[in-house]
């Protein structure tokens, strides 16, 4: 039984047959959008560690694999499958569920604003183009696996449930969501929160108190493991360690205004469009007795108060870099990226079905344009993707067939302990190759202690000095560091191999092999040249 009365219109409750059908068809959006060739560009990060957690002899001495999880429900919910199949399979695995989840609960969440059918597939189009395009701190709902594609369901699912009425139960899904991923299902609380305050649909706290327990247990099993990361480990590091988690590592998701001028303009230039999208739809359509679009988009302007309260932060912080560091790791602007979409979306669709319930040409109008707007978008990723079917992590390099090939030959034929000095953008190695790394720019820990190491190997490896304004010069390629340290790198570390790229530059104008180090050559494809380090002298 609902907790009070549903505010959604009678005509709102779906019938199944329906809701299947639509399920079915926004299920379909997402596998045009999302269907990419795996390895995705976080998959290697996240499904890598699920393997390692479950088999510690994959990958062995791998910084990044061997430091403590953070998002440790879906380990263990996940892991074992990395046990059963490949990292591939596991990926499409994991993209099944998610976006079958997604699509159950965005279908539930239209459905409880306006039934009318097809008009949840459109809503999910216009999702998708509206979080890719219009996005200001990177955040995705569709792509690859990882924990918050599982989460975002439940987010979807709790505010439908809201707009029922049944806010217990939106809160013990939202407690899921949290185990899963705190800060996607921690923020959904506040603004869910928030959104019912404002539309004043919440109930009295002392009704929701029980269900505010539970959801709060169940989300101790995503939050606990993120502030075990720390525990005993000196406050200089841990400060020391978010710095470099938002200035250095991630600024553009979690410091956005350090970020050069030309892209805080264009994207802070394109989420703007995608907040006037909503004031507008929101001055149309709010006024309408339907208590759903409402909470939902109070929900979106929340998050987008969350985002503001972010850049107020680091603004008013901004001369103190490890205050704001402190706070800015929570990823304030992650939130208003999808929900401000999401509620524009359901805002448009409702005018069309409305409209075309009424029998008035606009709608009709309306919905061709944004169909065909929707069908060219997702055509182009379609042709996108048959004419460059690379998978997004080995894009990373500049010849993916044959950084493919290479790693296929290490799996093959190097030892399953040995550790690899691998090129800075590297994000697939372990992934094909199935060995350990010192270092790369994508995988950062999540603890303290680690990330401090991270940095420190990182600019070790790679820095190869300084330009005159004091920015980082970064040495391009391995070989280019020469065979005498690149064996001082290889004994600080346990690397056994050296797996160089040829740059770009000397690639594109046939001097493949200028940078080459004294070193024995185990194996060359194309630009890749593997490196043993034996004890030879530079030349």
């Amino acid at each position: 039984m609902p907790d009070r009365p549903p505010l959604a219109p009678p005509a709102s409750k779906t019938p199944s047959g329906r809701f299947w059908f639509d399920g079915a068809l926004v299920f379909l959006v997402f596998f045009v959008a999302g269907g990419d060739p795996s390895p995705g560009v976080n998959e290697p990060h996240y499904l890598c560690r699920l393997r390692h957690f479950w088999d510690p002899s994959y990958c062995p001495g791998d910084l990044f694999l061997d430091s403590p999880d953070a998002h440790f429900t879906v380990v263990w919910l996940f892991g074992w499958v990395t046990q059963l199949f490949s990292l591939e399979a596991t990926a499409w695995i994991g993209r099944l569920v998610s976006w079958a989840l997604i699509a159950a609960g965005w279908t539930r969440l239209v459905h409880r604003v306006m039934p009318g059918t097809l008009l949840a597939p459109l809503g999910a189009a216009l999702v998708v183009y509206g979080t890719r395009q219009l996005h200001f701190a990177g955040e995705w709902l569709i792509g690859g696996f990882e924990a918050k594609t599982l989460a975002y369901g439940f987010v979807f699912f709790a505010i439908a449930d809201a707009i029922d009425g049944r806010w217990n139960r939106a809160w013990i899904l939202l407690g899921v969501a949290s185990a899963l991923h705190a800060l996607v299902g921690g923020w959904s609380v506040v603004a869910l929160g928030v959104a019912g305050l404002v539309s004043r649909q919440i109930p009295p706290v002392r009704s929701m108190l029980p269900a505010l327990a539970l959801g709060g247990g169940l989300a101790m099993a995503g939050v606990v493991p993120a502030l075990l990361l720390n525990v005993g480990t000196p406050a200089e590091v841990v400060s020391e360690a978010n710095e470099i988690y938002v200035f250095t590592r991630l600024s553009h998701h979690l410091s956005p205004l350090t970020k050069p001028w030309e892209w805080i303009e264009n994207r802070g230039g394109h989420h703007l469009r995608m907040v006037a999208v909503l004031a507008v739809l929101h001055a149309l359509r709010v006024r309408r007795d339907r208590p759903g679009l409402r909470l939902v988009t109070y929900f979106a302007w929340a998050a987008e108060a969350i985002s503001l309260a972010g850049l107020t932060i680091e603004l008013v912080l901004w001369n103190h870099p490890a205050w704001a560091a402190s706070l800015l790791k929570y990823y304030w602007f992650r939130l208003a990226d999808i929900a401000a979409p999401v509620a524009a979306s359901i805002l448009a669709v409702e005018w069309i079905g409305v409209a075309i319930a009424e029998r008035r040409r606009s709608g009709a109008y309306a919905a061709v344009a944004l169909v065909a707007l929707c069908g060219w978008y997702m055509g182009d990723l379609v042709v996108e993707r048959a004419r460059q079917p690379v998978a997004a992590s080995d894009a990373a390099m500049d010849d993916p067939a044959a950084w493919i090939e290479m790693c296929d030959w290490v799996r093959e034929n190097t030892p399953a302990d040995a550790v690899f000095l691998v090129p800075q953008q590297s994000q697939s190695f372990k992934w094909r190759a199935e060995r350990g790394e010192v270092v790369t720019y994508k995988d950062v820990p999540q603890d303290a202690r680690s990330m401090v190491e991270w940095r420190r190997r990182y600019f070790d490896v790679f820095k190869a000095g300084e330009f005159a304004d004091g920015s980082t010069r970064w040495t391009p390629s391995l070989a280019a560091l020469g065979a005498e340290r690149l064996r001082e790198l290889g004994e600080e570390y346990g690397a056994t191999y050296v797996l160089s790229e040829e740059p770009r530059g000397d690639v594109e104008s046939g001097r493949i092999g200028r940078r080459r180090a004294s070193l024995p050559i185990v194996h060359r494809v194309g630009p890749y040249t593997l490196y043993g380090l034996a004890d030879v002298g530079d030349p």
